[in-house]
């Protein structure tokens, strides 16, 4: 995935949030209000999102890897 400001891994706002996962802004602020955002955070009533954070919930972990195994 390539994020359009390479300078940070932070990104602000509900709609640019919404580009990133995959939805529209309505979409993103009901999974951000809902919690369903990992790496999101509400920062002084404005919704901020870790990118990297956000994309490493997806990478499986090593106990995962090991469970799927067996």
């Amino acid at each position: 995935m390539k994020i359009d400001n390479p300078e940070t891994d932070l990104i602000w706002g509900a709609a640019a949030i919404g580009r990133v996962i995959g939805r529209t802004e309505k979409g993103a602020f009901h999974a951000l209000e809902s919690g369903r955002v990992p790496g999101a955070k509400k920062i002084a009533g404005r919704w901020g999102m870790h990118v990297p954070t956000f994309l490493a919930s997806f990478q499986p972990t090593n106990t995962q890897r090991a469970s799927a195994a067996a």
